[in-house]
């Protein structure tokens, strides 16, 4: 067992499937311009890296004025409908009142406003104390795999690193937390395969939310 003072966790993929959702969002934001809709099992692999190559990746484009317009119809759809299907994955909320006593945050790169949304709605806005997202720091500033959020989690939890541990479903998480100083557990039931996880290199890797109990204290 670790001793550590606060756990920082990715969002989509790590707390909540929020895949059907997002999905309905890019499919609306799709439409919407003419294009066709997409299977929500090709979504999900674009999803990571923020709405802004969210949006590239599902238009195919690097068009300004399309993606403007995409992203516009995207934010409306899911502002009104991102709680319709999404649900937290088994043992996180038994598991985050059990570190209730801890510093609790959320780096997403999802952007802020959704985060707060998804989080108060679903039910742990009384557990978690932090949240940084897409748009939390300076205008234009890079995303997890970057540790700027990382340590602006930190900062705000008042928490060093080496007492830390950042978890999440995806590479930028491992590379984001191993650049912050934290220590870094990979979950394989998200959105990235257990394979290409495990060749990142975490500190941890676990198969359930619920096996944190197990590592850390």
């Amino acid at each position: 067992m670790i001793a550590i003072d606060a756990l920082l966790f990715d969002l989509d993929g790590t707390l909540i499937d929020s895949r059907l959702d997002l999905a309905a969002a890019v499919n609306a934001a799709l439409t919407a311009l003419g294009r066709p809709a997409k299977s929500p099992a090709l979504i999900t692999t674009y999803i990571g890296d923020g709405v802004a190559k969210l949006m590239a990746r599902s238009f195919e484009s690097d068009d300004p004025a399309l993606l403007e317009a995409g992203t516009a119809a995207f934010r409306a759809h899911y502002r009104a409908h991102c709680l319709d299907a999404t649900r937290l994955f088994p043992d996180v909320r038994t598991t985050l009142d059990q570190f209730r006593d801890k510093g609790l945050a959320v780096v997403s790169n999802k952007p802020e406003d959704f985060s707060r949304q998804i989080i108060m709605g679903i039910g742990l806005g009384e557990l978690i104390g932090v949240v940084v997202g897409g748009g939390s720091l300076a205008a234009g500033a890079p995303l997890k795999p970057d540790p700027g959020p990382v340590r602006l989690a930190l900062e705000r939890l008042q928490v060093p690193p080496a007492n830390a541990v950042l978890v999440g479903d995806g590479v930028t998480d491992i590379e984001a937390g191993r650049r912050a100083g934290v220590r870094t557990c990979a979950v394989t039931y998200g959105f990235t395969s257990a394979a290409t996880l495990a060749a990142a290199g975490p500190d941890h890797l676990i198969e359930r939310f619920g096996e944190l109990r197990k590592l850390f204290v």
